[in-house]
Parts: structure tokens; sequence; C-alpha cells
């Protein structure tokens, strides 16, 4: 299993930065508040579905009533239609049903009008957890709809820190200069340190560098395309 996916946190108190956000939503859980659309944005990798996956489990969301919809399988209106249909329903499992919809951003105009319909009916046991890397391109009356909790990337000590947790727990030996390197060239996303370090663990310490510097060009090439 990768590591990103082997090491990534079931509990809001093992996260890694963003402790004010966090701070926020304990307490909205402990006084059994939360809001029902939560918009979460941020840089990519900082935590954003981490965190709306672990608030699904905290409000006792069954995997049956856990509804997932990634920007690939987000149909539009269709996806809308379709979601205000099952809202409808009661759980399967439990009391809630949750719909996590990240790159929300990248719906249509149409399809994030349609959604309104959604967000305004809402009913007691549905919770919609939003998560965007550009919230500047939603529709305004979403955002108003939404509260926000804004995601950070994790600063330089905080990404040292996860990796070198990271390859304390997997019992392998990383030299400082690489751990600098996979640090500088993560830019603050927890999910790319880990990508990083899952490439150069076993390999010679003469090939890790080429490792990163490739990774980091493959990036490159990603965003220009």
């Amino acid at each position: 299993m990768e590591l990103y996916k082997k090491h990534r946190p079931k509990r809001l108190d093992a996260m890694v930065g963003n402790e004010g956000s966090i701070q926020v939503l304990e307490a909205y859980l402990m006084e059994n508040k939360l809001p029902h659309t939560l918009l979460f944005h941020g840089p990519s990798g900082a935590g954003k579905t981490t965190i709306a996956r672990i608030l699904a489990k905290r409000l006792g969301c069954s995997k049956q009533d856990f509804k997932e919809i990634n920007s690939a399988d987000f149909r539009g209106i269709d996806s809308v239609r379709e979601i205000i249909q099952t809202m409808a329903l009661a759980p399967w499992e439990g009391d809630v049903r949750v719909f996590l919809i990240d790159e929300i951003h990248k719906a249509t105009n149409d399809a994030q009008n349609a959604f309104l319909k959604a967000l305004e009916d809402t009913p007691k046991h549905v919770y919609f957890f939003l998560c965007t890397t550009e919230p500047q391109k939603l529709i305004k009356t979403i955002r108003t709809r939404s509260c926000e909790i804004g995601v950070v990337a994790l600063t330089s000590k905080e990404m040292e820190g996860l990796v070198q947790r990271t390859i304390k727990r997997e019992k392998v030996e990383i030299d400082e200069e690489t751990i600098q390197r996979i640090v500088d060239y993560s830019e603050g996303s927890a999910r790319k340190a880990l990508v990083l370090l899952d490439q150069v663990i076993g390999l010679p310490e003469d090939q890790r560098e080429e490792a990163i510097t490739n990774f980091k060009d493959e990036q490159r090439q990603t965003i220009e395309l």
C-alpha cells in the first residue's frame, strides 16, 4: 500500500498542521452543532478530503450512507438530481448520510445552481462536505450557504516532522539531505511528501536526488498540460 494511504490520519488529533481549523471542527462536534454544509478550501494534498472522511466517521456515517464523488465521476445536473433523490431517503444504517464532493469548483454553473436546491432543503440527517482548491470558481450562493473551513499548506517544520515520523514507523533509514529535499520539493503538501518518500525508499543514496528531481519535473509537466 502507498505510504500516503497507509499513514492517512484516522482522527482529527492525528492531523498534521491546521490546528485552528481542527479546533473549530472539534468544538462543533463537542457541541453537536456541526454545520450541514462544510466547504473545505486550500491547496492540494493538505488534508481537505482526509478531514472530511474523519468527520463522516465521527458522525457515525456507515459505508452504505457515505458517498464520495470526485470531479471525474461528477456528471453535472444528472449527478445533482441523483443526490437530491438519495438525500430524501432515510440512512441505511445509523442516523446520517454524508456526501463528500471533491473539486466541486469543476462543476458547471448550471450544475452548481441546481445543487443549491440540495443546500436549501437539506434534511437533518444529511451532511455535505465540499472540497476545492479554487473556491473563487464557485458561485457566490454556494459559498454563502456553506460554513467555510480553510486548510493551508504545511510549514517546513510540520513537513519535516511528518516525514521523520513516517520513516520511523517504516523502520527505514533516509539521510537528512534527502529528507530536506523531500520537504522542499513537496511545497507544503503532505501527500506529495509521502509519495516522494515512497519513491526514494530502497534507492541507493546516489539515486535519490535524481528520483526527486524527476518527480518534480513530472508534476510540473502535468500542471502545464
